[in-house]
C-alpha cells in the first residue's frame, strides 16, 4: 500500500480536483460514522450535518494544497525520467532507453537502421563544433519525421543513430531508410544563418520475433559499412534488394 501511494501521479489540474473532492468525500462519511457511534441517536441528523460541512471546509482546502504539490512532484519526476532517457542534444532517446525498451518487448519485429552522417568530422573541422552539434539535432528532426510514434530512435553514439521500425517488411523498411536519406540530402541544416549541407549512410538489418535486437543491430552496422566503403550517401540493407516496382507498391502501402 505504501508503495503504491508513493507512486501516486497527478498531471492535470482535473486530477488534483479529482483527488481533493474524493479524499473530502470519504473524510466526511468517516466523520458521519462517528457522529453515528458517538452522539444520541436524537441529535445524529443535525449533528451530522454540521460535522460534514466542517470536515468539507477545513479537508477539501488541505487536499487542494497536497494535490498541488503531488501534481509538482510528478511534474518534476516526469522531467528527470525525461532527462536520463532522452538525448539532451537531440531529444531522442538514449542508448540505454532503447536496449531497455527492446528488452522489454522481445516477440518485436521489424527493420533495425544504423544511420551514421558522412564526413562529420570535416564538418567540425570547417564549421566549428557548434555547427557540427546543429547538424546532430537537425538530421536526428529530419528522422524522426520519417518514423511513428511506436517506432524507437536513438542517438548511439557521436554522430550515429540507430532506428527501429516496427512491424515493417524488409521493403517497406527499404522505402523509408531511402526516404531519410533523402530528405537529409535535400534539406541542409542552419547554423548561426550558414547552410551546412550533409549526407547520411543508412545500413539495414531485419529483426525477427525472439531474436536479439543486438544481433540484428550488429547486421545493421555490417550493412552500414558496406555503404561506407561503396561511397557513403546511400543504403545498403543485409536482405535481398526488392525490385523497383516493390518499392512502389510498399510505398503505397506506407501512405495508405
Amino acid at each position: 500500500m505504501s508503495t503504491k501511494f508513493a507512486t501516486f501521479q497527478i498531471r492535470t489540474a482535473f486530477g488534483v480536483w479529482s483527488f481533493a473532492l474524493l479524499v473530502s468525500c470519504l473524510t466526511m462519511v468517516i466523520s458521519n460514522r462517528l457522529v453515528w457511534v458517538l452522539f444520541p441517536a436524537e441529535d445524529y441528523v443535525f449533528t451530522a450535518v454540521l460535522a460534514a460541512f466542517i470536515t468539507f471546509v477545513i479537508t477539501l482546502p488541505v487536499c487542494m494544497y497536497i494535490g498541488l504539490k503531488i501534481r509538482e512532484n510528478t511534474s518534476l519526476s516526469d522531467e528527470l525520467v525525461r532527462l536520463v532517457n532522452r538525448d539532451r542534444l537531440t531529444d531522442v532517446a538514449t542508448r540505454d532507453f532503447f536496449f531497455e525498451r527492446m528488452d522489454k518487448n522481445p516477440e518485436s519485429y521489424g527493420v533495425s537502421l544504423m544511420v551514421d552522417i558522412d564526413h562529420f568530422k570535416m564538418v567540425n573541422d570547417t564549421y566549428g563544433h557548434f555547427a557540427g552539434d546543429d547538424v546532430i539535432k537537425h538530421v536526428s528532426q529530419l528522422l524522426r519525421k520519417e518514423t511513428r510514434e511506436n517506432d524507437v530512435i536513438c542517438r548511439f553514439g557521436g554522430e550515429e543513430f540507430v532506428v527501429f521500425l516496427h512491424e515493417v517488411s524488409g521493403d517497406q523498411g527499404q522505402v523509408i531508410a531511402e526516404r531519410m536519406r533523402v530528405s537529409v540530402q535535400t534539406a541542409p541544416a542552419l547554423s548561426d544563418g550558414v547552410k551546412v549541407g550533409v549526407t547520411v549512410s543508412i545500413g539495414g538489418s531485419l529483426k525477427e520475433r525472439l531474436s536479439d535486437i543486438n544481433i540484428s543491430i550488429q547486421q545493421a552496422d555490417a550493412a552500414l559499412y558496406r555503404a561506407k566503403e561503396n561511397g557513403r550517401n546511400q543504403t545498403v540493407v543485409d536482405w535481398e534488394v526488392v525490385p523497383l516496382e516493390a518499392l512502389e507498391e510498399a510505398k503505397g502501402k506506407l501512405v495508405s
